[in-house]
């Protein structure tokens, strides 16, 4: 009887060691996929910006030079995250998107021990190119609606006149008089600006501030090599932006209608008789700012997010 209850007694023991391995095991490995999980998700973190960051980098592109695009959209994934198990890149040109879906492989450590040596994350972005409908930062000369050739010279001329493309007029922004109207075409109007506000025309003889406000921002980049329309620093102080109207055939101090927004590359200005004169010319240009797609496209573009 004394042996029964030995046997018995070493059975319970045994199957308790087994019943406490077993156990074991199993919350090593919850542990483990806990702690690669977590390192999942960080890694997912990652991929999505970047492959949101690439999207946003190639439809940049879109407004300049399309063939770049697949180009500068691997490096930036290169760069940010490295190679990739699968790179899938749709170019829309004629809808201005650029969609991105992107896999990669991700090795575990700890899960290991359950036989999980990979697993993987993915991620997509859809990046799409809109007219920019309100901005910050535009200078006091309104411009005709027109269309615009993008890089030849523009010479437009001061005074509203009979709305011949190319006139702009100087306008109020914030208020009137002589000091706001240098302010803002110096630094630009600090507050926003939106597709369909009414502006009003500026009175009274600006020639001489706009001589000497243009020639201080063309003198003042700095950047070497100097700017030039096609290869400029992004905050260069030559490059400004225009409210673009539905007219000029006005005369005193009236009200327009903004309909868009153009992006000037100031070449220089002159004064003769009264009048200044500023030449340079419409670039396409990327910036922040409020889009829409119901916005006539004058040159200036925003880029967003759309997936």
């Amino acid at each position: 009887m004394a042996k029964y209850f030995y046997n018995i007694s070493k059975s319970r023991k045994g199957t308790s060691v087994v019943f406490f391995a077993v156990i074991l095991t199993l919350i090593s490995g919850f542990a483990a996929l806990t702690i690669d999980i977590g390192s999942l998700v960080w890694q997912k973190n990652r991929l999505a910006s970047a492959i949101d960051s690439a999207a946003l980098a190639g439809a940049q592109e879109l407004i300049t030079n399309s063939g770049y695009a697949n180009s500068v959209i691997n490096t930036y994934i290169q760069k940010n995250i490295g190679t990739l198990k699968e790179t899938n890149i749709t170019v829309d040109n004629s809808n201005r998107t650029i969609q991105i879906k992107g896999a990669k492989s991700i090795e575990t450590y700890f899960a290991r021990v359950l036989g999980i040596k990979t697993m993987e994350i993915k991620s997509s972005a859809k990046a799409k190119v809109e007219n920019i409908s309100s901005l910050k930062g535009a200078r006091p000369l309104a411009v005709i609606q027109q269309t615009f050739i993008y890089g030849n010279i523009y010479t437009l001329k001061e005074g509203a006149g009979d709305g011949t493309s190319g006139n702009y007029a100087a306008i109020a922004l914030g208020g009137t008089g002589g000091s706001i109207y240098r302010d803002n075409l110096l630094n630009g109007f600090n507050s926003t600006i939106s597709v369909g506000n009414q502006i009003q025309t500026e009175t009274g003889n600006i020639s001489g501030t706009t001589e000497t406000c243009i020639n201080q921002l063309v003198n003042g980049c700095i950047h070497t090599p100097r700017c030039t329309y096609q290869y400029y620093n992004k905050n260069c102080s030559r490059i400004i932006f225009l409210p673009i109207v539905n007219t000029l055939d006005v005369s005193g101090r009236k009200y327009v209608k903004v309909l868009g927004f153009g992006t000037f590359f100031l070449e220089g200005v002159t004064n003769q008789g009264g009048q200044a004169d500023v030449t340079g010319r419409f670039i396409t240009y990327s910036m922040q700012g409020e889009t829409s797609s119901a916005v006539n496209d004058y040159g200036t573009y925003g880029i967003r997010l759309v997936e």
